[in-house]
């Protein structure tokens, strides 16, 4: 809806403030935090909310709940119950719903007449990092909106230093010489990497919890769970997508006249055990098999003939 350089939160404000904002907006983001932001700087616009509020009484949540991050149907039908009332205020209602593809199909497809039809001066926005998760009958409904990347990992000291130790293994695996001397420590060197991209992992996602922390007090045992454990996933997806774009770097960077063919092929390899295992990942792999799955694989293809 949007070019790149254009801010699709801003568009959407103006869209309100011109009477022109459809009532059912799917924000899609690469973090829940990015989504979670974009939500309420519109929920603010619409509710006229001060710019440090996060809490309103026409302003209304739908999350996940517990490990699993399931939105169940009963949860579905109270929000619908709570639109159908009158406004408090007199004025706009906003419904966020937070990981809108963790729906079980029974949870959305009891929220589709409401998407289709909701009360007079009812907003619904949905928020999701895998929108071709969500039903198409959902989708369908909504104007969707991508949001800018989010490049959290991008320009840290720790990342910085993680892909110079990964740009540096790489190139010894395609040093047939150095191999022949020594095919132990680049499989150490593959477990150290493992080890402090998890590491990684687990302080951003940290990091992002402690600073939500004190937003989070209305929230049950259950819903504080699905919060951390979507900010983790989210945490991790961002990075998958960063080590994706290192990897292919590292390879242009690698590739001359002479072996441009077989660099791009075991490149293409590469990026396929990656995209494996981030698949495995969504179906609850563990973090730590999965990435060691991947730097073996990686290690195997790079140090190939």
């Amino acid at each position: 809806m949007s070019s790149p350089s254009q801010d699709p939160t801003e568009s959407l404000k103006h869209r309100f403030s011109e009477g022109k904002l459809h009532h059912a907006v799917l924000l899609i983001g690469s973090s829940t935090s990015i989504t979670g932001i974009a939500a309420l700087g519109l929920t603010r616009e619409i509710l006229g909310m001060a710019e440090d509020s996060d809490d309103h009484p026409d302003l209304f949540h739908l999350r996940p709940t517990g490990k699993a991050r399931i939105i169940t149907v009963e949860k579905t039908r109270a929000l619908i119950s709570s639109l159908n009332r009158t406004s408090n205020q007199g004025g706009a209602k906003v419904a966020i719903i937070h990981e809108a593809d963790r729906m079980r199909k029974e949870a959305a497809n009891a929220f589709l007449k409401t998407l289709e039809e909701p009360p007079l001066g009812t907003y619904l926005l949905l928020l999701t990092t895998r929108p071709y998760s969500l039903l198409a009958t959902i989708r369908s409904r909504c104007l969707q909106a991508r949001l800018q990347t989010d490049g959290l990992a991008e320009n840290s000291e720790d990342w910085e230093n993680w892909v110079k130790n990964y740009r540096s293994w790489i190139l010894g695996l395609m040093d047939r010489e150095s191999l022949k001397q020594d095919r132990v420590s680049p499989v150490f060197a593959a477990y150290g990497l493992t080890a402090t991209l998890l590491a990684m992992i687990k302080k951003q996602a940290d990091d992002e919890f402690k600073a939500a922390k004190d937003k989070l007090v209305t929230l049950d045992d259950k819903e504080r769970d699905a919060f951390e454990a979507g900010l983790r996933k989210g945490t991790r997806a961002n990075l998958l997508r960063q080590l994706s774009e290192a990897t292919r770097s590292i390879a242009i960077e690698c590739m001359t006249a002479e072996n441009s063919r077989k660099i791009a092929g075991k490149l293409a390899r590469v990026i396929q055990a990656l995209e494996k295992n981030t698949g495995l990942l969504e179906v609850n792999l563990k973090d730590e098999a999965a990435f060691e799955d991947f730097y073996l694989s990686s290690l195997r293809i790079w140090s190939s003939q």
